[in-house]
């Protein structure tokens, strides 16, 4: 029933079973000009099917283009379990590909097709008789890929089982997040850049929260909770001063709780520093929530923020890292620029929805400069916290590279107390002399990773 439906000779009809692969890229095309080729999927689970357009009769290409599948015209499409597709003549065709669990398909084309692909004892180029094949490789200097189809195919119910996919996706950043680095030359010959990052939190009463002394657990506890309401009512506004002294740029990210108190909210007003936002409470993070309940989360954070401090704030760590695989595509939709949930590197990198294409950059927020590590976790003194941030700092510039980004976590009631603030002072003025080091905010590298690259 198919019109333009022709073949060269007798059909030849083979089955297939082809099982997941994690590798997504496209490295093959074909094409054909003598055979309307087919494929129907059988059993119960759907197959993924690269197509492009195709490009032997464009009358906008020159002859070479017309050699060539148009990488602009090439998409991923989901064939459910009993359906099928035949291509009009000269469409560009990849193999099928698992969505998840194993796919079998039909495949229908002619015996010259098949004989010659049989002859060939490896994967390679062809040009023969009705076989027309392209390592993309040999013609492109980027690679295509295909997002990754597990997630889809579960959430429309095209799968009778639940799919087993890393609950993070693939590059482990969420799910349909892809990472995509940035230029290193984006940092202008700087070896690394410096940006403390300052958490100012509230937290529910009754819920508890950090201690300094974490046996005393009366009800009323007043002994921890005071400690870190200090670090609100004295720490932030040391740790202020401390930053306008040294003229060094900072991000502070904020519980949209605390910013409702009234000195909190003067002091920040005051400090000079990027406002980022950090959850409503450090008392209830994004974990377990639904969708619906994390992308609400998500607009009462910024809207109350923006409401408090004049500012909607572009910049995001969620409480405590209790995320979501959802957390990250929320946050790009919400308008976040920088995000600093990932831990995992030493230079800043994409991450880019592969479905709406939303895209934030990821400043590295390393475990091994934050305050709470060093002091709650490791025990460390004021001196060997403060000699810890500048050590870190100092190897990363006598490295080669450039562009490499340390986050310096602290929170008002661990780095803002006397103490702390006195040696972490010293510690940042000897960092300032440091060949190729330089400090900026969260939202000052965002600026700069997007004018540069």
């Amino acid at each position: 029933n198919y019109s333009e439906a022709t073949w060269k000779d007798q059909a030849c009809v083979r089955t297939s079973q082809i099982n997941w692969r994690d590798d997504h890229s496209v490295s093959w095309l074909e094409r054909h000009m003598e055979m309307t080729q087919g494929f129907v999927v059988i059993g119960k689970n759907p197959g993924l099917f690269v197509l492009g357009e195709p490009t032997h009769d464009r009358e906008d290409l020159d002859e070479k283009q017309r050699a060539m599948p148009d990488p602009k015209r090439v998409k991923a499409y989901i064939i459910p379990a009993g359906a099928g597709l035949i291509l009009k003549l000269g469409t560009w065709h990849d193999f099928p590909v698992s969505t998840g669990p194993p796919v079998s398909a039909f495949i229908i084309n002619t015996e010259e097709v098949v004989e010659a692909l049989a002859t060939m004892p490896a994967p390679a180029p062809m040009n023969h008789g009705d076989c027309f094949k392209l390592r993309l490789a040999d013609h492109w200097d980027f690679t295509l890929k295909f997002p990754d189809p597990r997630p889809f195919v579960q959430k429309h119910g095209l799968v009778p089982n639940p799919v087993a996919y890393p609950l993070m996706g693939v590059d482990g950043y969420g799910q349909n997040m892809k990472r995509e680095e940035v230029k290193p030359t984006w940092a202008g010959g700087a070896k690394v850049f410096v940006v403390p990052v300052v958490n100012v939190e509230v937290f529910t009463p009754g819920c508890g929260g950090p201690g300094i002394q974490p046996h005393l657990q009366s009800v009323p506890e007043v002994a921890n909770k005071g400690w870190r309401d200090y670090g609100n009512r004295r720490g932030l506004q040391r740790l202020s001063a401390l930053f306008s002294r040294l003229n060094i740029p900072a991000t502070a990210v904020v519980n949209s709780e605390a910013a409702k108190v009234d000195y909190v909210a003067k002091a920040l007003a005051s400090s000079g520093w990027d406002l980022g936002a950090h959850g409503l409470n450090n008392s209830s993070g994004n974990a377990k929530m639904t969708r619906a309940e994390e992308e609400a989360h998500f607009k009462q954070c910024l809207d109350d923020l923006e409401g408090s401090l004049s500012t909607r704030p572009s910049t995001w760590l969620t409480p405590g890292f209790s995320v979501t695989e959802r957390t990250a595509s929320i946050a790009a939709m919400s308008g976040i620029k920088a995000f600093l949930d990932f831990v995992d590197d030493d230079v800043p990198f994409d991450v880019v929805d592969a479905e709406t294409g939303a895209r934030m950059l990821c400043l590295p927020y390393s475990m091994e400069t934050n305050d709470f590590s060093l002091v709650q976790t490791k025990n460390m003194d004021a001196r060997q916290y403060a000699q810890t941030l500048e050590d870190h700092v100092r190897q990363l510039a006598s490295e080669p590279g450039e562009g490499k980004v340390v986050c310096l976590g602290m929170h008002t009631f661990v780095a803002g107390t006397p103490a702390r603030t006195l040696a972490l002072g010293e510690s940042l003025e000897r960092m300032q002399k440091l060949p190729g080091v330089q400090f900026a905010s969260a939202a000052q590298v965002q600026a700069l990773v997007r004018k540069m690259g």
